[in-house]
């Protein structure tokens, strides 16, 4: 098992690359754009045993930076691994899984890892072959780009439809931009958008990380819907050789009535299917079958997939360790629902 750090981001991309089905989650510029909004460290795992070849995408994240430990542990000693926000996990060329596994743990738990937190990709087989702990609370949406346009559109729940025809006779105009050279205009969006859903701190991504993503030519793209020369929905689309990710946007809440935000989605799909791709992913919503998910389930109400995750604890007596010294601050840790607890 070898490390590619960030340092070596050409040499990481090279690796993912020569993978013939990579997505966009693997390349070094995603993981950054997180890096940059300090999630930890970027790390690109890679076995090769000459038959079985693996790549894995981690953050490392320090424990003794957290706020749970902050002056109690000591720096650069006790870590652990967490998938990007998206999705990941092993990606592996061959039949192998156990040896992938056993050289993973045998690296982290001599490293100084303590647990690892996966989000498995949705078209990986991976999580069947995971050697720790797997769950499904939620669910995304995938349009499958595979039928004709007009197919497609049928498709759809008959409310998108009838939206998708009152944008189209509004007169909307569409703007493809390959440079996020309108960015303001889209983070204006995008911030009013996260306020009014009461979203998570954790999804008002600051300005740099916008531009670090823009620097990963060819693997993103902005839609954006314009009335009178304005931009009123907008979405930042990032995209591998199969798949592209609504990632993040919003809607301007004075021009819903128009439907920009349906005509915004037949877009992308437009601009997808032109551009070969195989699927469209929506995502889920912030919460178990909540109006989010409803709204993106009506573009594919036969595309739910479980989203899973994993959780391993590579290192028990350092995790029960870590647990102890906050048992004083955790009122009932069986009832913890974060993962790892020593974090909750």
């Amino acid at each position: 098992m070898n490390v590619i750090t960030i340092n070596e981001s050409e040499k990481w991309d090279e690796i993912v690359k020569s993978f013939e089905i990579y997505d966009v989650n693997y390349l070094s510029g995603y993981a950054k754009a997180f890096q940059l909004n300090g999630e930890g460290d970027p790390l690109l795992f890679c076995y090769d045993d000459g038959i079985t070849r693996a790549i894995n995408v981690v953050m490392k994240r320090d424990i003794a930076k957290s706020e749970k430990f902050e002056k109690k542990l000591p720096l650069n000693t006790w870590y652990d691994l967490s998938t990007p926000y998206g999705y990941g996990g092993f990606l592996i060329n061959g039949d192998d899984y156990e040896k992938v596994n056993n050289a993973f743990n045998l690296y982290c738990k001599n490293s100084g890892y303590v647990s690892e937190f996966v989000r498995f990709h949705l078209f990986n087989d991976y999580s069947s072959y995971y050697d720790g702990t797997i769950e499904s609370h939620t669910q995304n949406i995938v349009r499958d780009l595979g039928l004709p346009l007009e197919e497609m559109i049928m498709d759809f729940e008959h409310k998108v439809r009838k939206s998708l025809k009152k944008a189209l006779r509004e007169e909307l105009e569409v703007e493809i931009d390959s440079t996020g050279e309108r960015l303001e205009e889209f983070l204006d969006i995008y911030y009013q958008t996260m306020e009014s859903n009461n979203a998570n701190e954790s999804f008002y991504f600051p300005k740099k990380f916008f531009e670090t993503i823009n620097n990963m030519k060819e693997n993103f793209i902005y839609i954006h819907i314009l009335h009178e020369g304005k931009i009123i929905s907008t979405e930042l689309v990032l995209y591998g050789p199969e798949n592209c990710y609504s990632f993040l946007g919003g809607t301007n809440r004075e021009y819903l009535k128009l439907q920009p935000n349906t005509l915004l989605k037949y877009e992308i799909i437009k601009w997808a299917k032109t551009k070969g791709l195989k699927r469209f992913i929506l995502g889920g919503g912030y919460g178990n079958n909540d109006g989010i998910f409803k709204y993106k389930k009506s573009f594919a109400p036969n595309g739910i997939y479980d989203f899973y995750i994993g959780k391993k604890i590579i290192d028990e007596t350092k995790y029960y360790n870590l647990l102890s010294r906050r048992k004083s601050e955790l009122l009932d840790e069986n009832n913890i629902t974060f993962y790892p607890k020593y974090r909750g």
